[in-house]
């Protein structure tokens, strides 16, 4: 009996439960979908990582033996370890071609390899057996290359021809970019290869091998910290860089896409949740106040108070399971696949699917719950009384005139003023759910449209304002004197030189970027902002620190940092004189004179110029020519994943206003029939009325978008919170944003009340002023 009791509420309440039902299912599809997407990656990441054996610890220096091998092999808290030579090398796909702007980072790896093991996709498995090369499938597919097909290695200063025998994916290339300077992957022109470095492959290369490379597995229990100090010990007498997962470039750059879309996507459902569990609350405590004599009656037939609480309670409780189910089932079947698409020209992974975590479930359990405690919060009032009082009708509230309708100043108000200002007093919950309904769409909408501000303006700040150049020559890894002087001589720029260091203050550890700038030939061709977004320079005397990284370490201005260049034993010391704010790149930068008096060699690694170099030709000493076009392209198209989850959010903030607003509309018209019936008797005209409610409106939306601005600038700066310690993003939203958000808003709330408003002409008046019977 109760159920067809609830399936009978729920029809004659149809709107107000269907607005709930679609919140509910829209904080789980949200939710869900984004969660399926990083959740997938990261599951199918993992399991290439396992199934590959991707190493813990990789070591790079010069010269490594069996005896080395064997040295780190014995050390505790090692459970594997093996040797590899990787270097680059021009590639030629035509043999006419001796000129060539593609390269292949080749990896020569021993017989018996069983750690960071390419996934053969076509072709031949990778076996000792098989002789020829391996190649990078992306790197195939850009340049039209198949299995059996021949290319060009260039090595020494000589030409080898190589079959190519398989076609791979490898867990170290998940993104892969030939250095720093680069952001979005160019497979067409940079790509790996893998060769054994058996007899026929060593007599190609006319070379002995002497490996660069020592890849390392750790036991599951070893603490990582304590075997790095423990190879740095062991290898003291040479330059070696020591790299563990999480600084390895493809997977700290893998996880912190993950890191972003986890965080955008889990702000979102928690206004989702709010709205959900007060609109819950806000219809069921006026269907129990109708409902007042029923409840009574149904006591007096016997029914206990547990099972009617319960029946009232299983409103949320159906509503909630159902819209977190259809969201939970829908959300990855829509989301991920739109944001695989743009995830699929940045990151190369065995295969792209979706995945559901526990927190998914977890998602609807919470949207079940809040639903419940809602009802339950609404009809709780209604059983605490006896039957005989609860049959008979709720005596009318004795209402008090305020301070406001007690002062001169009310008899001053005109008639809207005073019925609006009584309305919202008298009706309380109702005007903060509406307050709240449209601060939650302010909020989401200033939310998502700051975010694309944020972006934008790293974008314009990184290549605009601080990176001023035109063009950047990436020069190879030793190009000669006489090179870098005919470069200097023939061109207007600056060199700079980039590396990656280690800083520590005290027990505090990080890793970031060193840039050494020379001194300009017209002018500085990179500019350093003040967190104040004032131009400085960069100081003669001492270093400059990110303020990131300057927050990371504890450090301030005066205070001395310690550094070292990744592979070196000695640490230098250097006084902070200036702290720069920067949104990309976290570390120290200092001019050339200091560098030098720290006993290090300025060895340059690009030249930077204002003059646009489209038609220059590449020389040996370049590696590669990038223009500002280039590489803002490229850091915007990094971005296009996180820019379409803000469409979603924009989508889903439009969606949140227009629902919420519809609802408590429709909830506020049918408890003012009454009221607006005797106007109608006293002779107001529709178009009066329409005003009236109008008038209400507009003060409970400018409510509520003065809150909600504060509430969506509040969540930019959690969701920048989350970046990466290499990026230091601030909020920032344009006067354009505030705009539209403010607007978007507006529109919405006087779309709601127009349609709902022309329900008053419906209104039967004898129905509506009849007395309670």
């Amino acid at each position: 009996m109760l159920l067809r009791k609830m399936l009978r509420d729920m029809r004659s309440n149809i709107s107000s439960f269907i607005s709930i039902f679609i919140m509910a299912i829209l904080a789980s599809f949200v939710y869900s979908g984004i969660n399926a997407e990083w959740y997938g990656m990261k599951t199918i990441a993992d399991k290439f990582y396992d199934e590959s054996r991707l190493p813990d610890i990789w070591l790079t220096a010069s010269n490594f033996d069996d005896d080395d091998l064997e040295m780190v092999k014995a050390l505790d808290g090692i459970a594997d370890a093996e040797l590899r030579l990787s270097f680059d090398s021009p590639v030629s796909i035509d043999s006419s071609d001796s000129q060539t702007d593609k390269i292949l980072r080749i990896n020569l790896i021993n017989d018996s390899s069983n750690l960071s093991i390419p996934k053969a996709v076509d072709g031949k498995k990778l076996t000792p057996e098989e002789n020829g090369l391996w190649l990078d499938k992306a790197f195939a597919d850009a340049n039209n290359l198949k299995t059996g097909d021949k290319i060009s290695l260039q090595a020494a200063g000589k030409s080898f021809p190589m079959t190519i025998t398989g076609l791979i994916l490898h867990p170290e290339y998940v993104y892969k970019a030939l250095d720093s300077s680069t952001f979005m992957p160019s497979h067409d022109s940079f790509g790996f290869a893998f060769l054994y470095s058996s007899p026929p492959e060593l007599t190609k290369l006319g070379t002995t091998i002497s490996f660069n490379q020592m890849l390392i597995a750790t036991d599951e229990k070893a603490n990582l910290d304590n075997v790095k100090k423990k190879l740095e010990d062991t290898f003291h007498d040479r330059y070696c860089i020591i790299i563990d997962r999480d600084s390895h470039p493809s997977v700290s750059t893998f996880n912190n896409e993950i890191e972003q879309n986890k965080a955008v996507g889990g702000v979102f459902p928690l206004v989702f949740f709010l709205i959900s569990a007060l609109s819950m609350f806000t219809t069921m405590t006026r269907m129990t106040n109708n409902q007042r004599t029923l409840i009574g009656t149904l006591k007096a037939l016997g029914f206990s108070r547990r099972r009617i609480l319960f029946h009232y309670v299983s409103y949320g409780i159906w509503l909630g399971l159902a819209g977190g189910l259809v969201g939970l089932l829908t959300g990855p079947l829509v989301i991920p696949p739109i944001l695989f698409t743009m995830q699929k020209t940045i990151y190369i992974l065995p295969e792209w699917s979706i995945a559901i975590s526990p927190s998914s479930l977890l998602i609807v359990f919470l949207l079940l719950m809040s639903c419940a405690t809602s009802s339950y919060l609404a009809c709780r009032g209604q059983l605490r009384e006896m039957p005989a009082q609860t049959l008979r009708p709720k005596a009318p509230k004795h209402i008090k005139h305020n301070c406001l309708e007690k002062s001169k100043l009310w008899l001053g108000l005109n008639f809207s003023i005073q019925w609006n200002i009584r309305d919202i007093m008298r009706n309380r919950i109702r005007s903060l759910m509406a307050v709240i309904g449209v601060a939650g769409c302010t909020a989401l909408l200033i939310f998502g449209f700051g975010l694309r501000d944020v972006v934008n303006y790293v974008s314009f700040e990184m290549y605009e304002e601080i990176n001023i150049y035109e063009s950047k020559l990436n020069l190879v890894e030793t190009p000669g004197t006489e090179a870098v002087e005919s470069m200097s001589n023939s061109l207007n720029g600056q060199w700079i030189m980039e590396a990656a260091i280690e800083l520590r203050n005290g027990d505090l550890r990080e890793n970031g970027t060193l840039t050494v700038l020379d001194k300009g030939d017209k002018q500085e061709e990179i500019r350093f902002k003040a967190e104040n977004n004032t131009t400085i320079s960069l100081p003669d005397e001492g270093t400059a620190i990110s303020t990131k990284m300057a927050k990371l370490l504890n450090l301030k201005t005066g205070d001395t940092v310690q550094w070292r260049l990744y592979g070196m034993k000695e640490w230098k010391s250097s006084r902070i004189s200036a702290i720069y704010r920067i949104p990309i790149g976290q570390g120290l930068s200092m001019c050339r004179m200091e560098y030098e008096k720290q006993g290090e060699r300025f060895a340059p690694t690009a030249f930077l110029t204002s003059e646009r170099l489209d038609n220059v030709t590449k020389t040996e000493a370049v590696k590669s020519i990038q223009d500002k076009k280039e590489l803002m392209d490229d850091f915007n198209s990094m971005l296009e994943s996180l820019k379409m989850i803000i469409l979603i959010l924009v989508l889903g903030s439009l969606s949140l206003g227009s629902i919420v607003l519809y609802n408590l509309g429709a909830l506020s018209f049918i408890e003012k029939t009454r009221e607006l019936a005797t106007l109608r008797v006293l002779g107001f005209f529709p178009k009066q009325i329409r005003t009236l409610l109008q008038l209400q409106n507009i003060w409970l939306t400018i409510l509520g978008i003065i809150i909600g601005i504060p509430v969506g600038y509040v969540l930019v700066s959690f969701m920048l919170s989350t970046m990466p310690d290499s990026m230091d993003m601030a909020a920032s939203i344009t006067p354009l944003s505030l705009f539209l958000g403010i607007v978007i808003t507006f529109l919405i709330s006087f779309s709601v009340n127009l349609i709902l408003s022309r329900a008053i002409k419906s209104i039967n008046m004898v129905t509506a002023l009849k007395s309670v019977e």
